[in-house]
Protein backbone atom coordinates (compact mmCIF):
# COMPACT_ATOMS: atom_id res chain seq x y z
CA UNK A 1 0.00 0.00 0.00
CA UNK A 2 1.32 3.44 -0.93
CA UNK A 3 0.34 7.00 -0.16
CA UNK A 4 1.35 10.27 -1.86
CA UNK A 5 4.56 11.94 -0.81
CA UNK A 6 4.51 14.53 1.94
CA UNK A 7 4.94 17.32 -0.63
CA UNK A 8 1.84 16.26 -2.58
CA UNK A 9 -0.17 15.79 0.62
CA UNK A 10 0.91 19.19 1.97
CA UNK A 11 -0.17 20.93 -1.24
CA UNK A 12 -3.39 18.99 -1.87
CA UNK A 13 -4.75 18.60 1.67
CA UNK A 14 -5.27 21.75 3.78
CA UNK A 15 -5.64 19.62 6.93
CA UNK A 16 -2.02 18.44 6.60
CA UNK A 17 -0.31 21.79 6.10
CA UNK A 18 -2.61 24.76 5.62
CA UNK A 19 0.24 27.23 5.00
CA UNK A 20 1.69 25.15 2.15
CA UNK A 21 -1.80 24.58 0.72
CA UNK A 22 -2.55 28.32 0.84
CA UNK A 23 0.78 29.49 -0.57
CA UNK A 24 0.95 26.97 -3.42
CA UNK A 25 -2.71 26.25 -4.09
CA UNK A 26 -3.94 29.82 -3.81
CA UNK A 27 -1.21 32.39 -4.21
CA UNK A 28 1.25 30.62 -6.55
CA UNK A 29 -1.35 29.10 -8.87
CA UNK A 30 -3.26 32.38 -8.97
CA UNK A 31 -0.16 34.37 -9.91
CA UNK A 32 0.84 31.83 -12.56
CA UNK A 33 -2.65 31.64 -14.04
CA UNK A 34 -2.97 35.44 -14.11
CA UNK A 35 0.42 35.73 -15.81
CA UNK A 36 -0.45 33.12 -18.45
CA UNK A 37 -3.85 34.72 -18.99
CA UNK A 38 -2.29 38.12 -19.58
CA UNK A 39 0.41 36.72 -21.85
CA UNK A 40 -1.96 34.67 -24.04
CA UNK A 41 -5.27 36.51 -24.04
CA UNK A 42 -4.17 40.14 -23.77
CA UNK A 43 -0.66 40.55 -25.15
CA UNK A 44 -0.67 37.79 -27.76
CA UNK A 45 -4.31 38.45 -28.75
CA UNK A 46 -3.62 42.16 -29.25
CA UNK A 47 -0.45 41.43 -31.24
CA UNK A 48 -2.24 39.01 -33.58
CA UNK A 49 -5.16 41.39 -34.09
CA UNK A 50 -2.74 44.24 -34.88
CA UNK A 51 -0.47 42.33 -37.27
CA UNK A 52 -2.79 39.72 -38.77
CA UNK A 53 -6.18 41.38 -38.44
CA UNK A 54 -7.76 38.46 -36.56
CA UNK A 55 -10.27 39.57 -33.96
CA UNK A 56 -9.44 38.57 -30.37
CA UNK A 57 -12.78 36.78 -29.91
CA UNK A 58 -12.03 34.45 -32.86
CA UNK A 59 -8.48 33.97 -31.66
CA UNK A 60 -9.56 33.03 -28.16
CA UNK A 61 -12.17 30.57 -29.42
CA UNK A 62 -9.77 28.90 -31.85
CA UNK A 63 -6.99 28.72 -29.27
CA UNK A 64 -9.30 27.29 -26.61
CA UNK A 65 -10.61 24.61 -28.96
CA UNK A 66 -7.13 23.80 -30.22
CA UNK A 67 -5.70 23.48 -26.72
CA UNK A 68 -8.62 21.29 -25.68
CA UNK A 69 -8.09 18.90 -28.59
CA UNK A 70 -4.34 18.93 -28.00
CA UNK A 71 -4.68 18.04 -24.31
CA UNK A 72 -7.25 15.32 -25.03
CA UNK A 73 -4.91 13.87 -27.63
CA UNK A 74 -1.99 13.87 -25.21
CA UNK A 75 -4.07 12.33 -22.45
CA UNK A 76 -5.80 9.54 -24.36
CA UNK A 77 -3.58 9.13 -27.38
CA UNK A 78 -0.14 9.00 -25.77
CA UNK A 79 1.59 7.76 -22.59
CA UNK A 80 2.70 11.26 -21.66
CA UNK A 81 0.82 11.35 -18.34
CA UNK A 82 2.22 7.96 -17.30
CA UNK A 83 5.70 9.05 -18.35
CA UNK A 84 5.43 12.27 -16.34
CA UNK A 85 4.24 10.35 -13.28
CA UNK A 86 7.14 7.92 -13.56
CA UNK A 87 9.63 10.77 -13.86
CA UNK A 88 8.16 12.60 -10.89
CA UNK A 89 8.11 9.35 -8.93
CA UNK A 90 11.88 9.18 -9.15
CA UNK A 91 12.18 12.41 -7.22
CA UNK A 92 12.28 11.99 -3.44
CA UNK A 93 9.98 14.99 -3.10
CA UNK A 94 7.16 13.50 -5.16
CA UNK A 95 7.76 9.76 -4.79
CA UNK A 96 4.95 7.81 -3.19
CA UNK A 97 5.64 6.51 0.29
CA UNK A 98 5.23 2.83 1.03
CA UNK A 99 2.91 2.40 4.02
CA UNK A 100 3.76 -0.68 6.07
CA UNK A 101 0.81 -2.64 7.40
CA UNK A 102 0.35 -5.25 10.06
CA UNK A 103 1.78 -8.58 8.92
CA UNK A 104 1.36 -12.00 10.46
CA UNK A 105 4.38 -14.31 10.34
CA UNK A 106 5.48 -17.38 12.31
CA UNK A 107 7.23 -16.40 15.52
CA UNK A 108 10.87 -17.48 15.39
CA UNK A 109 12.29 -16.02 18.62
CA UNK A 110 11.64 -15.97 22.33
CA UNK A 111 11.07 -12.94 24.53
CA UNK A 112 12.25 -12.30 28.10
CA UNK A 113 8.83 -10.88 28.99
CA UNK A 114 5.44 -12.44 28.26
CA UNK A 115 1.85 -11.34 28.90
CA UNK A 116 -0.83 -14.04 28.58
CA UNK A 117 -4.56 -14.29 29.15
CA UNK A 118 -5.44 -17.36 31.20
CA UNK A 119 -8.32 -19.51 30.01
CA UNK A 120 -10.58 -21.38 32.46
CA UNK A 121 -9.33 -24.81 31.41
CA UNK A 122 -6.29 -27.01 31.95
CA UNK A 123 -3.47 -26.93 29.41
CA UNK A 124 -4.59 -23.55 28.18
CA UNK A 125 -3.10 -21.55 25.29
CA UNK A 126 -1.34 -19.48 27.96
CA UNK A 127 0.66 -22.54 29.01
CA UNK A 128 1.56 -23.33 25.41
CA UNK A 129 2.77 -19.77 24.84
CA UNK A 130 4.73 -19.80 28.09
CA UNK A 131 6.46 -23.09 27.31
CA UNK A 132 7.39 -21.80 23.86
CA UNK A 133 9.18 -18.81 25.36
CA UNK A 134 10.65 -20.97 28.12
CA UNK A 135 12.59 -22.61 25.29
CA UNK A 136 13.18 -25.75 27.37
CA UNK A 137 15.34 -23.69 29.69
CA UNK A 138 17.83 -22.79 26.98
CA UNK A 139 19.06 -19.20 26.91
CA UNK A 140 17.47 -16.95 25.80
CA UNK A 141 14.17 -17.77 27.49
CA UNK A 142 11.33 -15.96 29.23
CA UNK A 143 12.17 -14.46 32.60
CA UNK A 144 8.92 -12.77 33.61
CA UNK A 145 5.37 -13.80 32.78
CA UNK A 146 2.24 -11.85 33.70
CA UNK A 147 -0.93 -13.97 33.65
CA UNK A 148 -4.14 -11.97 33.31
CA UNK A 149 -6.88 -14.04 34.93
CA UNK A 150 -10.58 -13.86 35.53
CA UNK A 151 -12.15 -15.15 38.71
CA UNK A 152 -12.96 -18.39 36.88
CA UNK A 153 -9.51 -18.90 35.36
CA UNK A 154 -7.50 -18.07 38.49
CA UNK A 155 -7.59 -21.67 39.84
CA UNK A 156 -6.17 -22.91 36.52
CA UNK A 157 -3.41 -20.32 36.72
CA UNK A 158 -2.59 -21.60 40.22
CA UNK A 159 -2.46 -25.18 38.92
CA UNK A 160 -0.15 -24.11 36.09
CA UNK A 161 2.14 -22.34 38.54
CA UNK A 162 2.27 -25.46 40.69
CA UNK A 163 3.20 -27.65 37.70
CA UNK A 164 5.91 -25.24 36.62
CA UNK A 165 7.26 -25.12 40.15
CA UNK A 166 7.32 -28.92 40.32
CA UNK A 167 9.35 -28.95 37.10
CA UNK A 168 11.81 -26.44 38.53
CA UNK A 169 10.97 -23.83 35.92
CA UNK A 170 10.07 -21.13 38.42
CA UNK A 171 13.63 -21.13 39.73
CA UNK A 172 14.56 -18.88 36.81
CA UNK A 173 11.07 -17.72 35.81
CA UNK A 174 9.00 -15.22 37.75
CA UNK A 175 5.26 -15.75 37.47
CA UNK A 176 3.05 -12.73 38.20
CA UNK A 177 -0.62 -13.52 38.75
CA UNK A 178 -3.36 -13.59 41.34
CA UNK A 179 -2.72 -11.11 44.15
CA UNK A 180 0.17 -9.54 42.25
CA UNK A 181 -0.63 -5.88 41.62
CA UNK A 182 0.66 -3.41 39.05
CA UNK A 183 0.54 0.36 39.39
CA UNK A 184 -1.70 2.22 36.98
CA UNK A 185 0.60 4.68 35.11
CA UNK A 186 -2.38 6.91 34.37
CA UNK A 187 -3.25 7.21 38.07
CA UNK A 188 -0.08 6.87 40.19
CA UNK A 189 -0.73 5.09 43.45
CA UNK A 190 -3.66 3.06 42.10
CA UNK A 191 -2.88 -0.66 42.02
CA UNK A 192 -4.54 -2.93 39.46
CA UNK A 193 -4.92 -6.63 40.14
CA UNK A 194 -4.07 -9.23 37.52
CA UNK A 195 -7.36 -10.90 38.46
CA UNK A 196 -9.94 -9.03 36.40
CA UNK A 197 -13.35 -8.73 38.08
CA UNK A 198 -16.23 -10.25 36.17
CA UNK A 199 -17.80 -6.82 35.79
CA UNK A 200 -14.71 -5.54 33.95
CA UNK A 201 -13.57 -8.59 31.97
CA UNK A 202 -15.36 -7.37 28.82
CA UNK A 203 -14.31 -3.72 29.22
CA UNK A 204 -11.58 -3.04 26.59
CA UNK A 205 -10.65 0.28 28.21
CA UNK A 206 -9.95 -1.35 31.57
CA UNK A 207 -7.93 -4.16 29.97
CA UNK A 208 -5.97 -1.57 28.02
CA UNK A 209 -5.15 0.22 31.27
CA UNK A 210 -4.14 -3.07 32.86
CA UNK A 211 -1.81 -4.02 30.00
CA UNK A 212 -0.28 -0.53 30.04
CA UNK A 213 0.32 -1.01 33.77
CA UNK A 214 1.98 -4.36 33.09
CA UNK A 215 4.36 -2.75 30.61
CA UNK A 216 5.20 -0.10 33.20
CA UNK A 217 5.80 -2.87 35.74
CA UNK A 218 8.06 -4.67 33.26
CA UNK A 219 10.09 -1.50 32.84
CA UNK A 220 10.61 -1.44 36.59
CA UNK A 221 12.00 -4.97 36.32
CA UNK A 222 14.49 -3.93 33.66
CA UNK A 223 12.54 -4.91 30.54
CA UNK A 224 11.84 -2.44 27.75
CA UNK A 225 8.59 -2.60 25.80
CA UNK A 226 10.11 -4.38 22.83
CA UNK A 227 11.22 -7.23 25.13
CA UNK A 228 7.69 -8.02 26.31
CA UNK A 229 5.26 -9.78 23.96
CA UNK A 230 1.52 -10.07 24.59
CA UNK A 231 -0.43 -13.23 23.70
CA UNK A 232 -4.19 -12.75 23.34
CA UNK A 233 -5.15 -16.31 22.34
CA UNK A 234 -6.92 -17.28 25.57
CA UNK A 235 -8.62 -13.95 26.13
CA UNK A 236 -12.30 -13.15 25.88
CA UNK A 237 -13.40 -10.89 23.04
CA UNK A 238 -13.42 -7.83 25.29
CA UNK A 239 -10.02 -8.69 26.77
CA UNK A 240 -8.62 -9.28 23.29
CA UNK A 241 -9.82 -5.83 22.19
CA UNK A 242 -8.18 -4.23 25.22
CA UNK A 243 -4.87 -6.03 24.67
CA UNK A 244 -4.85 -5.03 21.01
CA UNK A 245 -5.57 -1.39 21.91
CA UNK A 246 -2.67 -1.43 24.35
CA UNK A 247 -0.30 -2.86 21.73
CA UNK A 248 -1.12 -0.74 18.70
CA UNK A 249 2.42 0.48 18.26
CA UNK A 250 5.45 -1.36 16.89
CA UNK A 251 7.35 -1.29 20.20
CA UNK A 252 4.86 -3.72 21.75
CA UNK A 253 4.88 -7.06 19.92
CA UNK A 254 1.81 -9.29 19.71
CA UNK A 255 1.31 -13.01 19.18
CA UNK A 256 -1.41 -15.65 19.05
CA UNK A 257 -1.66 -19.41 18.60
CA UNK A 258 -2.66 -20.40 15.09
CA UNK A 259 -5.88 -22.37 14.67
CA UNK A 260 -4.92 -23.34 11.13
CA UNK A 261 -1.56 -24.83 12.12
CA UNK A 262 -1.88 -26.18 15.68
CA UNK A 263 1.20 -25.53 17.76
CA UNK A 264 2.36 -22.66 15.57
CA UNK A 265 2.66 -19.28 17.26
CA UNK A 266 2.12 -16.32 14.97
CA UNK A 267 3.69 -12.90 15.45
CA UNK A 268 1.67 -9.84 14.55
CA UNK A 269 3.96 -7.12 13.24
CA UNK A 270 2.16 -3.86 13.85
CA UNK A 271 3.36 -0.84 11.87
CA UNK A 272 0.98 1.91 12.83
CA UNK A 273 0.06 4.01 15.84
CA UNK A 274 -3.27 5.04 17.30
CA UNK A 275 -3.91 8.21 19.23
CA UNK A 276 -6.82 8.57 21.68
CA UNK A 277 -9.62 10.91 20.71
CA UNK A 278 -10.36 13.64 23.20
CA UNK A 279 -13.77 13.51 24.79
CA UNK A 280 -16.16 15.99 23.24
CA UNK A 281 -18.48 17.94 25.46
Amino acid sequence: MTKPSWVVRAIADPTKNFLAFFLVGTLLFTVVSDGVSYLVWDWLGTWIETHWGIQQAWFRGALTGGLLLFLLGLTYGTDLSRWLMSQLGRSPLFAAVEVPQANVVPLKRTYPGLIVAMSPKPHSPAEEALRFHWNQGQVPHVQDCWMICTEKSLPYATELAERLTAEGITQTLRLHYGAYGVENPEMPGEMLSLVVPDALMDDPNYIQQLVNAIYADAEGLGLVESEVIADYTGATKGMTAGMLLACTRPERPLQYLSQVNPGQIMAVQVSYRLRPVRNRR
